[in-house]
């Protein structure tokens, strides 16, 4: 029988886009790419993230900038590498969810308490996105990225590397995610999984889970 002391939670995995940033379809930089683009904001996550060059991104077989590239000459727009990507104009508008980062700053507590992201996400993730752009790379103890390792959420061997590196059990380890699938392969691995709605009903959701910590 495991001791109590290896079921005692250890780390906190986050999904970037939809669960740690929101990217509203009505924003104003929402309805300025979508015009460029020439299409209804509202088909901008079909027209850009449900793309096969964003699937082939998100796995790391193309670099951010050439899928960048690429949407720009799908839509017959000129492509010039000094200005920010087609995504990042979509950013623009985005919504932290600080209610969260304040949550897991309180908890971290490393190597005690781990806080980490686990990202279906291009290759611009760390660097550009985390630390340039919303500066809280600093705010993680890990960053397991989907396009460097080539494997992506709800396949199973990605959470088990991000638990590897945490040095953490599936049962010492809680997962949010907005992604009912993403959710569902975390829990049949054995982690506490979290189907992320909205900040209040997951920082609720965290907390029932750690009691009194």
């Amino acid at each position: 029988m495991q001791s109590l002391h290896n079921h005692t939670i250890k780390a906190l995995i986050r999904d970037f886009g939809g669960g740690l940033v929101t990217m509203p379809h009505d924003s104003p930089s929402a309805r300025r790419l979508a015009a460029q683009l020439g299409v209804e904001s509202g088909q901008l996550m079909a027209e850009l993230l449900g793309s096969s060059d964003w699937g082939r991104a998100l796995v790391g077989e193309i670099s951010a900038e050439e899928f960048d590239r690429r949407v720009h000459a799908r839509y017959h727009l000129p492509y010039d590498a000094s200005q920010p990507s087609l995504i990042f104009r979509w950013f623009a508008d985005e919504t932290l969810s600080h209610e969260l980062l304040d949550l897991a700053a309180s908890l971290r507590r490393p190597p005690d308490f781990q806080v980490a992201v686990l990202s279906n996400a291009a290759t611009d993730l760390e660097q550009r996105i985390l630390h340039e752009k919303l500066n809280i790379l600093h705010s993680f103890d890990l960053v397991v990225n989907s396009a460097r390792e080539g494997v992506r959420k709800p396949d199973p061997a990605i959470y088990r590397l991000t638990l590897e590196r945490l040095g953490v059990a599936a049962r010492q380890a809680i997962f949010v995610d907005d992604m009912a699938e993403n959710v569902a392969a975390a829990a049949a691995l054995g982690l506490h999984a979290i189907h992320f709605h909205d900040q209040r009903q997951a920082v609720a959701a965290i907390r029932g889970l750690l009691g009194d910590r």
